[in-house]
């Protein structure tokens, strides 16, 4: 049996790192670095891997242009380490690389300073309440996210207004306080969902606002009900500073019929920069 390995403590392990090493016949120099503290007695090397760049990231077309262009390697190499690479550092992007004419220590940069790749985006959803009452008789909003690329639902959200006003669920409800006698009316509410998915692509958000409760999806509706579907395409990319998108609507109830509402054609703002 081999004896088992001993682990040396941390502050241990620092204190090895950082030890001087015994210089050989050949070296006249030896240069200390603490890998843990990132520690160096060459300033100028110190002050290289403390520089940042306040420069937004590189896209992949900047990449390829720069390589193209013969920017040289360390040049390039440091671009990215400073500014990072707003790219997936995938087998495709590589290869695109590759053909513009980066070396093989520029594809491994890309690979160390790629941004993270995103994993989804958040939805917040402002609902503007037209010549309200009082919302005694509110509807349930749906709203499905459905992935083109994936060919699927990849977030089916719903805010049921009626026990969110009753029962103080986690939704932020204005209402209109502007005359004190008359009684108080909601003008507008607030709540927030996570579409998750890693793809880039199309999503397109299908919202709904329907009487009927417990909706999982909104395939096979009637057709009067699929008629009052709105859609809102969203152009999720790879990889963004930002994940957020923000779904204005307008809710209207009908002037005869109480309990009836329609959802106007709202617009979508999505910010990835």
């Amino acid at each position: 049996m081999h004896p088992t390995p001993r682990l040396l403590p941390l502050a241990l392990l620092g204190g090895l790192l950082a030890a001087p090493i015994a210089a050989s016949a050949e070296t006249t120099e030896v240069r200390i670095i603490d890998l843990l503290q990132l520690r160096t007695d060459d300033l100028g090397e110190w002050e290289r891997m403390q520089r940042t760049s306040d420069s937004a990231p590189l896209t992949l077309e900047e990449l390829e242009k720069l390589a193209a262009a013969g920017v040289g390697q360390k040049a390039l190499v440091e671009m990215m380490r400073t500014r990072k690479v707003a790219a997936v550092a995938d087998g495709d992007t590589l290869l695109r690389l590759k053909k513009a004419g980066a070396t093989d220590d520029m594809l491994a940069a890309l690979s160390a300073y790629a941004m993270a790749p995103n994993t989804g985006f958040d939805l917040f959803v402002r609902l503007d309440v037209v010549s309200p009452d009082a919302l005694r008789q509110a509807p349930t909003v749906y709203i499905e996210a459905w992935h083109t690329v994936e060919k699927r639902a990849v977030a089916f959200l719903h805010a049921d207004l009626q026990q969110s006003l009753t029962r103080g669920l986690k939704m932020r409800v204005t209402r209109d306080e502007s005359d004190p006698m008359l009684p108080r009316t909601v003008r507008s509410i607030d709540f927030a969902g996570r579409i998750d998915t890693r793809k880039p692509g199309t999503v397109i958000l299908r919202v709904l606002v329907s009487r009927t409760p417990g909706l999982r999806n909104l395939d096979d509706l009637p057709p009067a009900a699929a008629k009052r579907v709105r859609t809102f395409d969203v152009q999720y990319p790879a990889v963004s500073l930002e994940n957020r998108c923000r779904l204005d609507l307008k809710l209207e109830r009908d002037s005869l019929m109480k309990d009836a509402f329609t959802l106007e054609q709202g617009d979508l703002d999505c910010r990835w920069e």
